[in-house]
């Protein structure tokens, strides 16, 4: 009798602290101001950071499109306004240790000058094999920056994994390195909340 009148108070006691219109819903996060804030952000060329780009010869043409492609759609769909950049900006070809020891200095000649926000992504790896049918396998990673005061705003990696098995996924195997970019590209930005509609 005892252990029922004390399951009995935890209920009463649970049903106190939930928000009265708050019962089984769920409730977004405040926006984050550093998100709100941005009006566009411009996709740069992909950097290719394959440690074995002969491994699986792959047109980096090829990755850019598909990876900053996929980007741009996640991204619109979180109500980002987007566009794609065809250079880099003053800072030449950009390496992966650019990007992890980014300096404001090096962040401010990134892409065309007047854009503020700018979004870098990347591969590590990819690559596609066949056995009864066939997969494909991608790491990616991804930063975004605030030429404004050369701060790294958002930064994550990710991973996309598609596989079709039988004769049906042997006849597929050269999607399915495009298939893990995209699915990579959706896992890396799924983090990024959502922009304000406007």
């Amino acid at each position: 009798m005892k252990s029922l009148a004390i399951r009995f108070s935890l209920f009463v006691l649970v049903l106190a602290v939930l928000p009265v219109n708050g019962f089984g819903k769920r409730h977004e996060l405040p926006q984050d101001p550093k998100f709100a804030a941005i009006d566009q952000i411009v996709i740069l060329p992909v950097v290719d950071a394959r440690a074995s780009k002969e491994k699986e010869k792959i047109d980096i043409n090829k990755i850019n499109k598909w990876l900053r492609g996929s980007a741009e759609r996640v991204l619109k769909k979180k109500n980002y306004s987007v566009s794609l950049a065809d250079s880099t900006g003053q800072v030449g070809e950009i390496q992966e240790e650019d990007l992890t020891d980014s300096k404001p200095e090096w962040v401010n000649r990134l892409g065309v000058p007047e854009a503020r926000w700018v979004m870098v992504v990347g591969i590590n790896d990819v690559h596609s094999k066949t056995t009864f049918g066939s997969s494909g396998n991608a790491e990616i990673f991804g930063f975004l920056y605030d030429k404004q005061d050369g701060s790294t705003v958002w930064k994550g990696t990710a991973i996309g994994r598609f596989g079709q098995g039988g004769l049906l996924g042997m006849a597929m195997k050269g999607a399915m390195s495009e298939s893990a970019i995209q699915t990579a590209a959706t896992n890396l930005l799924s983090e990024l909340p959502k922009h304000p509609k406007k």
